[in-house]
């Protein structure tokens, strides 16, 4: 008897116990709930403060982006040069690849290979700087110098050219005089009130702009030099850098999202190098060739042509024809016929690039189709620009990459195939014991010839919908029918009850 009372109290308390622990984990799950209900109520209320006031947050952005610019500038010489840096710890590293290489024989092969990546980059742009930028400016020289000259060639031709067709030159007379008098008209109403009234007045604010270009200019330089220097102390600390980031990520996330992260972090690195600095490869190629064609068939402002093509070439898809329209009109001032001869050659060269040279390079760096990069040219062309141009085909291929692995995981886990070929011209899946079985439509189905039929899915909803409604009338027939039978009973208790009133009534009379 003790034994069970003892049994009964113990079991008693444990009950009580878990009843506290129970309504303990209740208690912090209320209030963990009221935690993430008050810490959405505060974002909400900072978002419709930030967009209430999002001209101020912006100006207070643009500054905190000023002050941060040599940083800025540093982060992106650091990212340029490290290919050029690797390659050089490589090839230092291979002198003593006969011997294992102590810790800080590779620290000094590392701090050697960024001073000759930094020098070699500085070299670059000297070199091509003292080459390029004096014939430059002696094509730009000589074009100023002949544009009279052509202008008047171009006159003498014209007024030869009416004077042998006199009944073209009436008519030319007449449109002359009416373009005359609409510029006259026009330089009357709105250049000279303009002048008067907007030039003169505010000589001294277009004063003021100048010097701001060239305040401008003064701390371009300035951030370019101080970025040099961040670039020498990012690329140092490289790896302790990324070190310290991946430290912050796994401490933030969960272990299976930061591998993630890092991956798709990894993956925006190889696609936005491998992209720009092929692209810039790319581009001095293209320009290099357009050079010498140019110089071999002396073609006018040879290397100031083949600048802009090449500088252009950098913007995919629609660089080379934003360079080869300026490089035409200057080629069509100077001699009408070898413009025609140059537009043929940038089409030509923008074949050759595009079908043997930047496949070469490039690779498949981004792995979109040309729709895709089409796509993202103007997406991201139309938001930010030139530098959406840019950057925008690395940047969707990677956001293409992430949507890519979310659907193939998916089709995994349902145990369907993540091969695109098995979905083209896909008619219906069957599923299997030994697996999924894809249905194409055939060719006559295609074409529309053959005779539609109704696919397994199509029949089995057919038999569903007829099963439905055949037992949706069932119904409504069994309804009926209880309805008519109980109305024939009270009909037929009515008429008992009259006839044995009436019996009554016969009986008593």
């Amino acid at each position: 008897m003790e034994s069970t009372h003892i049994l009964s109290l113990d079991r008693s308390v444990f009950v009580k116990d878990a009843e506290q622990v129970k309504q303990r984990f209740s208690l912090k799950e209320a209030f963990l709930n009221w935690i993430g209900l008050f810490l959405v109520l505060v974002a909400v209320v900072i978002l419709y403060f930030v967009i209430r006031n999002m001209s101020y947050f912006l100006k207070i952005t643009a500054g905190f982006i000023k002050i941060l610019m040599p940083v800025i500038y540093g982060a992106v010489i650091a990212y340029l040069v490290n290919p050029l840096c690797k390659r050089f710890y490589r090839l230092l590293c291979r002198t003593g690849k006969d011997k294992e290489l102590s810790d800080r024989t590779k620290k000094i092969f590392y701090s050697f290979s960024i001073i000759l990546g930094l020098v070699s980059g500085i070299l670059i742009i000297v070199i091509l700087g003292w080459m390029v930028f004096p014939e430059v400016y002696k094509s730009i020289l000589s074009m100023v110098d002949n544009l009279p000259e052509q202008v008047n060639h171009y006159y003498t031709e014209l007024t030869k050219w009416l004077t042998d067709n006199p009944y073209l030159a009436g008519h030319m007379q007449k449109m002359l005089l009416q373009v005359t008098d609409y510029f006259d008209a026009k330089m009357n109403s709105e250049l000279y009130p303009w002048l008067q009234k907007e030039l003169l007045p505010n000589v001294n604010t277009f004063a003021g702009y100048f010097a701001s270009g060239v305040m401008s200019f003064v701390s371009v330089l300035y951030n370019l030099f101080i970025g040099l220097i961040v670039a020498i102390y990012l690329l140092g600390s490289k790896r302790e850098f990324l070190g310290q980031a991946k430290k912050i990520l796994y401490s933030m996330f969960r272990k299976d999202q930061a591998d993630v992260i890092s991956h798709y972090t990894q993956l925006a690195n190889q696609m936005f190098s491998g992209f720009i600095v092929g692209k810039i490869v790319d581009s001095t190629i293209i320009g290099v060739i357009c050079f010498l064609f140019m110089s071999i068939f002396q073609f006018p402002y040879a290397l100031l042509v083949s600048l802009i093509v090449g500088v252009t070439n950098v913007i995919p898809v629609f660089g080379p024809y934003i360079g080869a329209v300026p490089s035409v009109l200057l080629i069509l001032i100077v001699n009408p016929v070898q413009a025609i001869y140059f537009a043929i050659w940038i089409i030509v060269l923008q074949q050759l690039d595009g079908n043997v040279i930047g496949p070469a390079i490039l690779g498949e760096s981004t792995g979109l189709s040309a729709f895709w990069v089409l796509f993202a040219i103007l997406l991201f062309g139309g938001l930010w620009g030139i530098l959406g141009m840019l950057v925008g085909v690395p940047l969707f291929a990677l956001i293409y990459q992430i949507i890519s692995d979310i659907v193939n995981a998916r089709l995994e886990r349902r145990k369907m195939s993540t091969i695109t070929d098995h979905y083209m011209d896909l008619k219906e899946i069957v599923a299997q014991e030994d697996g999924m079985v894809y249905v194409k439509y055939t060719e006559d189905e295609l074409s529309g010839k053959a005779k539609k039929q109704e696919s397994d899915f199509m029949k089995n909803l057919r038999r569903i919908w007829n099963e439905k409604s055949v037992s949706v009338l069932k119904k409504q027939k069994g309804d009926s029918d209880k309805t008519s039978t109980g109305k024939v009973l009270d009909d037929k208790k009515t008429v008992d009850k009259t006839a044995v009133n009436t019996s009554k009534d016969e009986n008593d009379s």
